[in-house]
């Protein structure tokens, strides 16, 4: 920081008694400070908002506003503003309480301009001490939030990385990961889940595929429809996904396993879903809600062995198990959402 400008230092100079008034402003000034004066609360308060100085000197014992109410004022607007108080009446408990609300230092009267000056001096550099800390503080803040966006900005590209692995085997379903994401994202959408829950279900839906590295691609792009043997090989599927992305720290991001959403994409809430058939209480509600956009953008789209089927026949599908094998309240938000 560079250092103090004493002539660009403006100071406030606050007192009912004239003399006192001028003597200090006069000292003050031979300094080289900028020097405001102001007879009473009112007016200094008034020159407080106007001249922003750096510091404030006021006598405690003032009519209509003490300077104790000054302080309390001032410090509610600019708690880095000095304020040296000063009187010729106050007590202990005056110092204590001026002390407390903030004041820099308590000098009595009659003032002796030497030791004022000292202590001026010293209130401007505990001022600029206070704003450097400030000055390293938002330094700080705005590195650390550069980081972290960088961090972010890298987290979510390996996680698009990882997700075009699928539809590099795949091209038939190109595209299915992050449409199922986003439908997904609007469905939690919906049920107004929180930023943190929706962070979760886009990334879990950017992922929820990654498995299918594992099923032989002549499966993927197969014609025709799957034989009972070969549709049990798509199904390993979701317990490869688990496998493939486990290790990654996801709650430590997240504050949830992702990898465990991805495990249970394919369950139902009746337990007729797969790899483990688990029923509802044992599902994640980023798995349910997953388990019904992936159903709705499947049935959408086009594939190997099928044209793509009306929206109407999606909506049949998960309305038809509603509380069957789609949880009642995703169903809802999901219908909600393609009405709009």
């Amino acid at each position: 920081m560079a250092p103090i400008d004493d002539n660009n230092t403006k100071i406030l100079v606050i007192d009912d008694d004239e003399m006192i008034l001028d003597v200090v402003s006069q000292a003050l000034s031979r300094e080289g400070f900028d020097v405001v004066t102001a007879i009473d609360g009112d007016a200094g308060i008034a020159a407080f908002k106007k001249e922003n100085p750096v510091l404030i000197l006021t006598d405690i014992s003032m009519p209509k506003m003490s300077g104790l109410d000054i302080l309390k004022l001032i410090k509610s607007e600019n708690p880095i503003t000095q304020i040296l108080v000063f009187s010729g009446v106050g007590t202990t408990s005056d110092v204590i309480e001026a002390l407390r609300l903030g004041a820099c230092d308590y000098l009595y009267k009659p003032l002796e301009i030497e030791f004022l000056i000292h202590t001026v001096h010293r209130c401007i550099e505990r001022h600029e001490l206070i704003r450097e800390r400030i000055s390293r503080s938002i330094t700080l803040e705005k590195e650390v939030a550069k980081r972290t966006a960088a961090v972010t900005n890298l987290f979510y590209s390996t996680i698009k990385s990882l997700g075009r692995l699928t539809e590099m085997r795949d091209p038939y379903t190109s595209g299915h990961q992050n449409r199922v994401s986003t439908l997904a994202v609007g469905i939690g959408k919906e049920l107004d889940m929180t930023h943190r829950e929706l962070e979760i279900i886009h990334v879990a839906g950017l992922l929820h595929d990654i498995g299918k590295v594992a099923v032989p691609v002549e499966l993927l792009v197969k014609p025709s429809q799957l034989s009972p043997p070969e549709f049990n090989l798509i199904k390993v599927h979701p317990q490869a996904g688990h496998a493939a992305i486990q290790d990654i720290p996801f709650v430590d991001s997240l504050g949830k396993d992702v990898a465990v959403i991805v495990l249970q994409h394919h369950e139902r809430i009746n337990g007729t879903g797969y790899p483990k058939g688990l029923i509802d209480d044992e599902l994640e509600i980023e798995s349910k809600i997953l388990s019904v956009a992936d159903v709705v953008e499947a049935m959408s789209s086009h594939r190997p062995y099928r044209p793509s089927l009306p929206i109407e026949d999606a909506k049949e599908e998960i309305t038809k198990n509603r509380n069957k094998c789609y949880a009642p309240e995703v169903v809802d938000a999901c219908m909600n959402l393609i009405r709009k």
